[in-house]
């Protein structure tokens, strides 16, 4: 009893010389940073975001791994809405801690990117024909009451789901953005590098990059056969110009593009009826970029 006693009397004693220290025992600052951010974060609109909470959450968790100090809600905010939407997609899977299932890239691509990936499996928009590779891979993970002359005839996403069940490993960023190129003909790295750059695109029945002082407008058809340029409402308003400038007109027809009245704007369809190749649409979108950088940049 008397040992009690003496114990119990030098724990009061310590806890006295802390409190009148101004000692206090204290969470590790990860810790209080990430309640602070959740905190914040959930009293914010989700108007006033460009990404999900969820997005943004997640990419925080990498930025303080990267960081190793102390980073305010603000800062992080500010950050994450400079980063590229790749940036941003490879922080978040960064942080996801388990291999990505295909029923999961949709949701993350629609966060991120603002493109429905589930429509355009559902009009059968974009590429008509996949790589050997794609093929192969599917071919792998085909339940037995199909071959591989049902694989044109599975959606997009089926064809997604089969080929990743038969990829093994874990799959990243730059790996997903490919396959889903493949299959869906819907280039990702490339659409990131659309933003600030004046060039609205218009793909697979869906607006896939659209910005309020975007210039041009690429409109591509259902399956990327075809392709037509035009200026925005916003160009005109701005320069008095319903149709391109001659001089970007004339570069734009170095590559095959001719005038077409009927969509009144410059037209190009692939002569053997396939999906126009990245190499075109680079070029195309270089074009325009670059012609908006020597001419109007003060306006994008």
């Amino acid at each position: 009893m008397k040992r009690f006693q003496q114990a119990l009397k030098r724990i009061m004693v310590i806890t006295a010389i802390v409190m009148l220290s101004g000692t206090t025992l204290s969470l590790p600052s990860t810790t209080v940073q990430a309640k602070s951010l959740k905190h914040e974060l959930y009293q914010t609109e989700n108007d006033e975001l460009k990404y999900s909470k969820e997005i943004i959450r997640e990419v925080f968790k990498t930025l303080r791994r990267e960081m190793k100090g102390p980073l305010r809600y603000d800062e992080a905010i500010s950050l994450i809405e400079k980063m590229s939407k790749v940036e941003v997609m490879d922080r978040y899977l960064a942080s996801y801690g388990k291999k990505v299932d295909a029923k999961e890239i949709p949701r993350i691509v629609n966060q991120i990117y603002s493109i429905d990936l589930e429509r355009i499996s559902e009009l059968g928009a974009g590429n008509q024909t996949y790589p050997d590779e794609i093929i192969q891979g599917v071919k792998e993970s085909l339940p037995k009451w199909l071959d591989e002359e049902d694989i044109p005839s599975l959606s997009k996403l089926e064809v997604l789901d089969l080929y990743l069940a038969s990829y093994g490993k874990k799959i990243d960023g730059p790996e997903i953005r490919r396959v889903l190129n493949q299959i869906f003909g819907i280039n990702l790295d490339g659409i990131s590098s659309l933003e600030g750059s004046g060039v609205s695109l218009f793909s697979k029945d869906q607006w896939i990059s659209q910005y309020d002082q975007d210039l041009f407008v690429v409109q591509t058809g259902l399956t990327d056969v075809d392709v037509w340029i035009y200026p925005t409402d916003y160009f005109t308003a701005q320069t008095d110009l319903e149709q391109l400038p001659e001089e970007l007109q004339n570069q734009l027809e170095k590559l095959g593009y001719r005038y077409n009245e009927e969509v009144g704007a410059l037209y190009y369809a692939d002569p053997d009826g396939n999906s126009v190749p990245d190499q075109f649409k680079g070029q195309t979108l270089g074009t325009l970029i670059q012609f908006i950088q020597t001419n109007y940049q003060n306006l994008s």
